[in-house]
């Protein structure tokens, strides 16, 4: 439990939530365009994404601890790469390299390790794991930043990690074990859904709901909110630190996002019990649009602050709040496929680095990116608020059930 833990506390604290802070020395160092840094980023997400069939074929090929232990291999080659980079090719094969080792180590393997595990208590000991990865967001970016300044020096930071990378990979070598052998891939995909799928089947069939208004609605809701997380942790830093002349409140601004997100996250499953996560949803979504826009016009550091806090709170309500009311409007049957098929959705949010790095390029600032982002959540808020609503399971016409009820009734799982 330990060590798959802090595995998924390591990747996340050194790539997504912390390459942000890198990329702003890297690029003032090697005189690179803020596109070029932005395709960086968007090469880590893309490889992420496209690694992730991975993970199941090679567990059930060679086990889930080889599994892990490639991943840290895989991770530490992707940060060794960065450390000896001069020319932007050579990074963005390091920044995919460390996309196919996040997914080797987290979170595919480790959900299914939990749930086999701990069979009775799999949604608490997942809840913790992803506690941990979330916690790794906060304390990330800072411990780049005190490397940096210690060091004079990005690419000592990433010779550290690929040490740690190593270290890590170890250790998954040494005590990690499968509880239940690896059988097929879809014993892994299903993998802390069996309390779940014992409640009363669906009246939906995946190809029946992933045409209704109300998934499209919140697959859309989806894919804004991560092109706009995706986007801010890749901009942050650089944006904070062109208005303070340091990139440490940058730093600070990127903890406090994940912070409040992950407080945020942690209390909406509670929340969605006694209020409807539609509403949860459209305030997420409005937090976020005015923090957006805040930060557009604000030309302190404490504006980014409040940015930062404004912002966590609305993506820990969006995001978790449209995982509920996926699960309430289709029933648990098939949730785990429909949140897969709206996950890959938000595969289009790598488009947002690049396209933001580009219009910096071409602008001067990343404001008019903010701007245009501020409108996209506003749009998607309007949306949603006005058009989603609860679906009917067959194309008769049926009465409407109203905002606040489910059609297969389900507890709402805590986290």
């Amino acid at each position: 439990m330990a060590i798959v833990s802090l595995g998924f506390f390591f990747v996340t604290a050194t790539t997504f939530t912390s390459l942000g802070y890198v990329l702003y020395t890297m690029v003032a160092e090697l005189g690179w365009s803020q596109a070029a840094a932005g395709m960086s980023f968007s090469c880590l997400g893309l490889a992420c994404g496209l690694s992730s069939p991975l993970p199941p074929l090679l567990m059930k090929w060679i086990g889930t601890r080889l599994t892990m232990f490639l991943g840290g291999l895989v991770l530490a080659s992707g940060f060794l790469l960065a450390s000896m980079t001069h020319g932007i090719g050579v990074f963005f094969v390091a920044t995919t390299l460390m996309g196919i080792g996040f997914s080797l180590i987290a979170p595919s393997p480790a959900v299914y390790l939990l749930a086999t595990w701990f069979p009775k208590t799999s949604a608490r000991m997942i809840g913790f794991y992803f506690m941990a990865g979330s916690f790794g967001g906060v304390v990330g970016p800072l411990i780049v930043g005190a490397i940096v300044a210690a060091s004079g020096s990005w690419r000592v930071h990433w010779l550290i990690m690929a040490i740690l990378a190593v270290m890590l990979g170890l250790l998954c070598l040494i005590g990690v074990r499968d509880a239940v052998k690896v059988e097929s891939i879809h014993q892994v995909k299903t993998a802390g859904l069996a309390e779940q799928r014992v409640a009363e089947p669906s009246p939906w069939t995946v190809r029946h709901a992933m045409m209704n208004r109300s998934f499209i609605l919140l697959c859309l809701a989806m894919m804004v909110v991560q092109t706009v997380v995706t986007t801010m942790h890749s901009v942050l830093v650089s944006h904070v630190a062109s208005l303070s002349g340091d990139s440490a409140p940058g730093a600070i601004a990127m903890s406090l996002l994940a912070l409040t997100g992950t407080f945020a996250k942690g209390v909406t499953g509670a929340l969605a019990e006694r209020v409807n996560p539609k509403l949860l949803l459209v305030a997420g979504l409005v937090l976020q649009c005015g923090a957006t826009a805040l930060l557009s016009f604000t030309a302190t550091a404490t504006g980014a602050y409040v940015f930062a806090l404004m912002f966590g709170i609305g993506w820990g309500l969006s995001w978790l709040s449209a995982h509920v009311l996926l699960l309430r409007y289709f029933g648990a049957a098939i949730a785990g496929e429909m949140v897969a098929l709206a996950t890959m959705a938000t595969t289009f949010a790598v488009l947002g680095p690049l396209s933001a790095g580009w219009v910096a390029d071409m602008s001067g600032s990343f404001v008019p990116v903010f701007m245009i982002l501020a409108i996209l959540l506003a749009a998607v808020a309007l949306s949603t608020a006005f058009l989603l609503r609860a679906p009917v399971p067959s194309l008769a016409a049926e009465p409407d059930l109203g905002e606040d009820r489910a059609l297969v009734p389900q507890p709402v799982p805590a986290g």
